[in-house]
């Protein structure tokens, strides 16, 4: 049983869910404790803006970065990290907490146990920040991002984003097709997105995403969002200080998006090769693209699923492997020229868009599995091009810098202390993310061993 499951059906009850998380909860201790100088010395510090700093030392305070420097001289508490590799926690910007149940899915399951328990899914694997995109069901998420700002929930940072769709559009099927589903903002003309927008802001949502997909039209939506309701659902967006993430998966689309205003995208143009057109205007424009690779190479013969992957049997019981196992349908041995060509044609636009390149994983929507996505997602970076450094700073800084996240991404004085300390370098070898000795979050340490006995547990 997870430690908070008979507390957190009552939602007024967070003092005792407080309580009973315990260590997991990552606050602040009170009193002097909160005010001592916790100092990690000797470390390899990677600074998540591309920069790298050997025999360093990094003093946190109350959550917080005072300094960095190789001086070891006014701590309270010190540790060695001689041999160890610190780099920032890690920014999710896209992913669909609170509908997996790991062995289950559904609207069902989208409870205060199951969303913090998510939030802990990505702490453990060193995953700071989450961005919940347009799936969230938002009692419950409004919720849990209230008493996580009080201090009575830990796991990762967490922000949500409503959705915006065409009437019966929007998301993949696979939520729609929940008879339980609350749907979402539909915007039919211009005039319904401006009053849906202004509502979100009245609400105080900061984030919203949008969905331009030809899918909409194909399972029996009016249409696609037409260019002038987006362009009109971009414009009073900027007016109210609310950053758009759009859903389109066309070149064509996200010219015209980018030309309408729009600056952060979820997937990259999967239909074509990118061209020197697209290429000047996201450059110009500062475009942020969340590129989903692992939604898209599931079918290549080198991919590895979850349930064959050592890292991953830290978060689920044994009868959770086995029906993966079941489940699991292989791709084929050969690829047909078309798909060769095709995975050719992601790995080249990859390349020519790393600069523009943010982390998100897609994670909770499409088989993948929260925190163990995004070191996939790193390494998928490499795998197509990128260097470890840039595949870093899109998982870090980038990230944060796309939505305004002014307070973590980085190694910086005066950031959060949210960190992950690893046993070897990831420069060296991107896979090496995964070879994590502690995770800090808000400067305190996560209590992985804990966590991972409790999911690991069979009920």
């Amino acid at each position: 049983m997870r430690i908070w499951r008979c507390l957190i059906a009552v939602p007024a009850g967070f003092a005792l869910l407080a309580a009973a998380l315990g260590a997991f909860a990552q606050t602040p201790a009170a009193g002097a404790g909160a005010a001592q100088v916790e100092c990690f010395a000797n470390a390899r510090l990677i600074d998540g803006r591309g920069e790298v700093l050997e025999n360093a030392t990094l003093r946190i305070r109350g959550g917080v970065i005072l300094d960095i420097g190789t001086a070891n001289s006014g701590c309270d508490i010190t540790h060695d990290l001689t041999g160890k590799t610190v780099i920032p926690a890690l920014v999710n910007t896209h992913a669909h907490l609170g509908w997996e149940a790991y062995g289950n899915w559904g609207s069902q399951y989208f409870t205060d146990e199951n969303l913090i328990d998510h939030l802990y899914r990505h702490a453990y694997y060193g995953v700071g920040t989450i961005i919940s995109t347009g799936s969230d069901k938002e009692d419950v998420a409004l919720r849990v991002k209230l008493e996580q700002r009080k201090g009575n929930v830990g796991g990762a940072r967490y922000h949500l984003s409503p959705g915006l769709g065409s009437p019966g559009g929007g998301p993949n099927p696979r939520f729609t097709d929940d008879p339980d589903y609350w749907g979402v903002n539909p915007v039919a003309d211009p005039e319904q997105g401006v009053r849906t927008v202004r509502e979100l802001a009245a609400r105080g949502y900061r984030i919203a995403k949008i969905w331009i997909d030809d899918r909409d039209e194909r399972r029996g939506a009016q249409i696609k969002v037409a260019p002038d309701t987006y362009r009109a659902v971009l414009n009073e967006a900027a007016r109210q200080d609310i950053r758009i993430i759009a859903h389109a998966m066309t070149l064509a689309d996200h010219k015209a998006l980018v030309a309408a205003g729009n600056r952060r995208f979820i997937h990259m143009p999967f239909d074509r090769a990118v061209d020197d057109e697209y290429l000047e205007m996201i450059r110009r424009n500062n475009v942020y693209i969340v590129p989903t690779l692992g939604m898209v190479t599931k079918r290549e013969p080198w991919y590895v699923p979850a349930f064959r992957d050592p890292y991953f049997h830290d978060q689920v019981p044994p009868s959770v492997l086995e029906s993966l196992n079941e489940n699991y349908s292989p791709p084929p041995a050969e690829r047909s020229a078309v798909e060769e060509q095709r995975s050719a044609m992601l790995a080249a636009n990859l390349l020519k868009l790393k600069d523009q390149v943010i982390l998100g994983t897609d994670a909770g929507a499409v088989g993948d599995f929260f925190g163990y996505a995004d070191h996939v997602e790193l390494a998928l970076f490499v795998r197509m091009g990128m260097t470890p450094m840039e595949a870093l700073v899109a998982g870090t800084s980038r990230a944060a810098a796309a939505f305004g996240f002014d307070d973590v991404g980085e190694l910086r004085e005066g950031k959060a202390a949210d960190f992950v300390i690893l046993d070897a370098n990831p420069l060296e070898d991107i896979n090496n993310t995964r070879l994590i000795d502690e995770v800090y979050l808000r400067g305190q340490p996560v209590d992985r061993e804990g966590l991972s006995e409790q999911w690991t547990r069979e009920d």
